[in-house]
């Protein structure tokens, strides 16, 4: 049996909430009581976009994304967060996101989606890997706080 599944972009305030339980899993140094501004700031002045998969009338992955113009890779999507609730892996929802967003860069001709991942975290890199992404940089940055 096939699961049954719906990829949408979040824009309700109980979407957006329900995506914290799951953004937790990949940023566990979040505040509840921040999200939904820090969400919504990023929607309307970064371009940030948040796309979800909703299964058994939940939202149990996410992708979250922004559309920008970089001198080193030209016009981009790059994401930001990828996140799967733990009891939801191993189904191919991160593939489904990836693909989505890939079909969301080929539809607005864009030349690339760019990520970055951390160096221990493999299994975000199989997936990757496996979904057509390559090594092309190192990310480096200075904690401010």
């Amino acid at each position: 049996m096939e699961d049954t599944y719906e990829i949408k972009t979040i824009t309700s305030d109980v979407e957006i909430q329900q995506c914290f339980e799951v953004a937790l899993v990949l940023r566990p140094h979040l505040d509840r009581n921040k999200w939904s501004g820090t969400i919504a700031e990023m929607v309307s002045t970064e371009k940030y976009t948040l796309m979800g998969i909703f299964y058994e009338e939940k939202i149990v992955a996410f992708v979250g994304y922004r559309i920008m113009t970089t001198l080193h890779s030209g016009n981009i999507i790059y994401i930001d967060d990828l996140c799967t609730l733990q009891h939801y892996r191993g189904r191919g929802f991160g593939g489904k996101l990836l693909s989505h967003v890939r079909a969301v860069a080929e539809y607005k001709s864009m030349d690339a989606v760019v990520l970055d991942t951390g160096f221990d975290n493999h299994n975000a890199q199989k997936l990757y890997f496996n979904n057509g992404f390559e090594f092309s940089a190192v990310h480096l940055h200075a904690h401010l706080k």
